[in-house]
């Protein structure tokens, strides 16, 4: 892995062409990770594929149960505090390329002890079972003191400290700030709107994305962390919910006139004309008028169904298109936009009478001859 962060020189038939002075250049190429995660997956490559059979590789790697530096690899531009990781868990692999059995190795933060997962069996076990596993997936985890230290200070803070205020804070970023070593700043923007009230949608469910924390907790962690923004008060935002009570009505007012239209070009014993429509496009206004998608479609895009033959647009043969009546396009296109029309007109079928005079013609056409 750590190859790719070796710096290799770029001369003679490999030199770069630059930018600024427009000549080949001799140059430095090297790698370097701008954020760390606060989980750090590790994959090893224990298993072979060649052309006509597969082998595992049971090479033996030593990797650090704690203290894994990756200072060296951050970009000096980085706002990435911490690159000091611990081993969270282990995943191992017996058995050969073509069949096997996996267990997993897991660290308890509580008491600091390994565990062995095998199935339903978990047994303890020591750290040099760990050290001598054939690792094949290694977990790591940033280990930083003083996350540890802030955790246990505003623990120790007395929560039923009379407060005049209560603050409610995001129950997603607190669980960040009880588990990982950089949280960030507060973030209260997964249970608000952009007006900083409830969004109408999340109204029933709030207790579930929230904690109400008292004003000395509160302080604690806003003066460490900063963000927000600061909530005493949940109330479901108006304008939100004029906009929801608005998007219903065009949802069910667009809805019902298209079953409408349709009705009526169903019952058409032999339409004219047919306008093809984009199933693509219709499928993301179906799911908008149906309430499973939020936002309502583009304008609509026939550019897919549609091919060039002899200066006008026809249907492309197999296309993912449907048929609808002409006045359920210009309904849709009314709202919509977007085009172009595609327009198939059915061979029109021939009357009794206009066919017996075509063979009258026909066969008089032959007596002359």
């Amino acid at each position: 892995m750590f190859v790719l962060f070796f710096f290799t020189m770029s001369a003679g038939d490999n030199m770069y062409s630059c930018e600024k002075c427009k000549k080949l250049r001799n140059g430095v190429k090297f790698c370097k990770v701008q954020h760390f995660p606060e989980i750090l997956c590790i994959h090893l490559k224990r298993f072979r594929h060649d052309l006509m059979f597969s082998t595992k590789i049971g090479t033996h790697v030593s990797f650090p149960l704690e203290g894994l530096d990756l200072q060296p690899f951050l970009a000096k531009d980085s706002p990435a505090q911490i690159a000091v990781y611990d081993l969270l868990s282990v995943i191992c692999h017996h058995g050969t390329a073509i069949n096997g059995h996996y267990i997993a190795y897991c660290r308890n933060n509580l008491n600091n002890r390994w565990y062995e997962f095998d199935d339903q069996s978990v047994t303890e076990v020591t750290e040099s079972t760990i050290q001598n596993a054939e690792a094949y997936v290694l977990f790591y985890r940033k280990s930083n003191e003083e996350a540890k230290k802030k955790r246990e200070r505003v623990s120790s803070l007395n929560v039923m400290e009379p407060s005049l205020l209560q603050f409610y804070i995001s129950r997603l970023w607190l669980n960040k700030f009880r588990t990982f070593a950089e949280p960030g700043s507060i973030s209260n923007n997964d249970f608000l709107c952009i007006h900083g009230g409830v969004p109408p949608h999340k109204a029933s469910f709030i207790e579930d994305l929230v904690v109400m924390l008292p004003q000395n907790i509160w302080d604690n962690l806003y003066s460490r962390y900063g963000g927000g923004p600061a909530v005493n008060h949940l109330y479901v935002c108006y304008t939100c919910q004029m906009e929801t009570e608005k998007i219903e009505k065009r949802r069910k007012a667009e809805l019902e006139m298209f079953i409408r239209l349709n009705r009526a070009f169903q019952e058409e014993e032999s339409p004219s004309i047919f306008y093809c429509i984009s199933m693509q496009w219709f499928r993301e206004w179906e799911a908008f008028v149906k309430g499973k998608d939020n936002d309502p479609p583009g304008p609509i895009d026939n550019t897919k169904i549609g091919v060039s033959k002899c200066g006008s647009l026809v249907l492309k043969q197999g296309a993912d298109s449907g048929q609808i009546s002409e006045e359920t396009w210009n309904f849709l296109q009314s709202i919509y936009g977007g085009g172009p029309e595609i327009i198939l007109r059915p061979p029109v079928a021939q009357s009794e009478s206009e066919s017996l005079q075509t063979e009258d013609k026909v066969e008089l056409e032959t007596h002359r001859l």
